[in-house]
Order: structure tokens, then sequence, then C-alpha cells
């Protein structure tokens, strides 16, 4: 055999050994491993990825529920104002009366003039007092003292008032720019999970750090509910009340108008969103001032739970099994056209309690 045919014979020779370590390899252990860890680091990076995307939701949430309280408080403070304001008013207009009575008295047993009283808001005020002065007895000096001391008093409450306007109308102005933003992020959350929760992978992956989150709280998922030793109620028995994309606000306590404080969680997500029973129990729909379209739970593990604005419910009030469907998220009540969830926990049908780590846990 010549040299150059024995050269392409070996080439041939490596060539196909090569292959065959290709092939080997490729159905080696250790290459089904390296595919493995690939998959499992796309399914990392995405559950990453919806977690940052539920951070951001949930912190631009929370801000717009600040800023409602906010808002709330300052209406409660120009509504106390307005209070004031009015009161003083109707006193000033009695003193008023009292001034000019004390005036024809006067004039009747002898002096000249009467002068035309215009009320605290004329710009003839501190002529007529002097006029007043004139023409009037020592008795009627502490009427007069007190004219006097209301009408700078009230022109104070005025421009307090009209300074709680003003902050009330910015206030106004930065809860609907914050809404905007968390109901965008609330929207940008809803796309990445539609996407990224295709992954069975990926929901593995957020459901066992869910699971890890809920044992740090000291509750289990399916274990009693009670209180933990820092004082926290968990209930550990509740499904999500919601199926979707949210952000969440803990708004437990923050001021309300009329004088109340919250005592749910406010959950922002799309309008038509599925609500569904957290524990078994009957669900009594009805229609309130404040919660508009809501439901009562009873559930059958002795707690009730309240939810409300909702859009509509699902069938009529009936008994349940926990995760039935029994209505969809929407702005009924008062609040503000802003589509959320207010949903409550109240312990043997008792007094409501803080339900944030709960349904966070939950969800």
């Amino acid at each position: 055999m010549s040299l150059a045919r024995r050269v392409r014979s070996r080439a041939r020779s490596t060539v196909a050994a090569v292959a065959v370590l290709v092939v080997v390899s490729l159905a080696s252990p250790s290459s089904v491993s390296w595919a493995t860890r690939t998959g499992d680091t796309a399914a990392e990076q995405a559950a990453a990825e919806i977690e940052a995307a539920r951070q951001r939701a949930d912190a631009a949430s929370a801000a717009m529920f600040e800023a409602e309280s906010k808002l709330d408080q300052l209406n409660l403070e120009e509504e106390a104002t307005a209070a004031e304001v009015a009161a003083l008013e109707a006193k000033a207009s009695q003193l008023s009366t009292d001034v000019e009575e004390l005036a024809v008295r006067r004039f009747i047993s002898g002096s000249q003039g009467i002068p035309l009283l215009s009320g605290l808001d004329g710009p003839t005020q501190q002529a007529q007092a002097n006029v007043l002065l004139a023409i009037v007895t020592e008795s009627s000096q502490s009427t007069l003292d007190e004219y006097d001391a209301l009408a700078d008093e009230l022109a104070s409450k005025r421009k307090k008032l009209q300074k709680a306007k003003e902050k009330t109308a910015q206030a106004i102005t930065d809860y609907q720019a914050l809404k905007e933003k968390a109901e965008a992020e609330v929207k940008r959350l809803q796309e990445i999970e539609a996407k990224r929760l295709k992954d069975e992978k990926v929901r593995q992956i957020l459901e066992a750090k869910r699971r890890a989150a809920q044992a740090n709280t000291g509750g289990r998922r399916s274990g009693s509910s009670g209180f933990l030793d820092n004082g926290i109620y968990f209930d550990g028995s509740i499904l999500c009340p919601f199926v979707g994309s949210a952000g969440f606000g803990d708004t437990w306590g923050a001021p309300r108008s009329g004088g109340r404080r919250h005592e749910g969680v406010d959950i922002l997500t799309a309008t038509g969103t599925q609500l569904v029973a957290v524990v078994s129990g009957r669900a009594s729909f009805s229609i309130t001032s404040l919660g508009g379209n809501s439901v009562t739970l009873y559930g059958d593990n002795g707690n009730t739970y309240f939810y409300a604005h909702l859009s509509a419910w699902e069938g009529q009030s009936r008994q349940v099994q926990q995760g039935d469907v029994i209505g969809y998220v929407g702005d009924t009540g008062n609040a503000r056209g802003t589509p959320h969830l207010h949903f409550e926990i109240r312990p043997n049908r008792g007094r409501a309690v803080n339900p944030y780590p709960s349904v966070r846990a939950a969800c």
C-alpha cells in the first residue's frame, strides 16, 4: 500500500473514532446532567424574573395604598376644619346681631347714627368696630371684644381650610400618578407570569419558595390557625382568595374616611379576576355602602372571611367548597374607581385581625 493510501486510511479511522466518542459523549450521564442543569438554570432565571416583577408590583401597590390612606387622612382634616369654620361663622352671625342690637339701643338713647354692619367679611370691618366703640356703653365692651377675637379666629381657620384644600388637591394628583404606576406594574407582572408560568418547572420552583416562606412565618399549609408567639394571627388553612396576578399592600389600621380604621388587606388586580372561597363554608352575598358587592364567607373552620368591591358574584348565596369561584374583582362601593379586592379575616366570628401575613403566605 502506498504511503498516500495509508495516510487516507488512518484519517478515515480517526474521524470514525471521533464520531463514536461524540455519540457516546452525548449519550453519557454527564451530558444529560449538563442539559438538565441548563434547563434548571433557565427555570430558576424565569422564576427570579417573576419574583422581581411581583416585588415591583407590591412596592408600587403599597405606595398607591399609602397615598390613598394619606388622602383619606387629609379629607378627614379638611372636613374637621370646615366644620370648625361653619361653627365660627354661625357664632359670628349671632354676635353680629348682638352688636347691632347694642348699637340700636344706644341710638335710641340719644347717640347719632347707626353703623351699617356688613359682617366679618366686609372691607369696613375695622371702621365699623371703631364706630361701635364710640357709641356703645362699657357694658357692651365684652361683646365687642368677643366679636373682634372671633373675627381673628375665623380668619385664621379660613386660611387653614384653604391650605387643607390645596393639600388635598395635591394628594389627589399624587394618588392618581401612583395608581397609574401600580396598575402598570400589575399588568406587566400579568404578562410575565402568563409567559413564564407555562413552564411546570418554574411553577414548582415558585411553589417551593412560597412554602419555605410560609414555614418561616410559623404557619403550616394544612395546619391549624391561631396566634403566633409574636402576636400575629396566622391562618394556615386558606387558599389564595384570587386567581391571577396582583400587587399587595399591608394597609391594616390605615385611616379611612369617617374616622374609621382599615380592617383588611387590599389587593390590586384587574377587573374580572376570579375570586375563590378560601375555605369551605357558606357564602352569603350582599351589597354594603362601603364594600359595594360583597361576600361574607362563614367558614366551616369557624372563621369568617369578607370580600368587598366585587364587580359581580358567581351564582347565588350557597354552600361552597374550598377553591369554588364565588365572584369577580371590581370597584364597587367606595373603591375610588380602582379595581381591587378588600379581604378580611375574623377568627371565630369575632373581631377582624390583620390578614396580610396569612394572605401573602397563601398567594
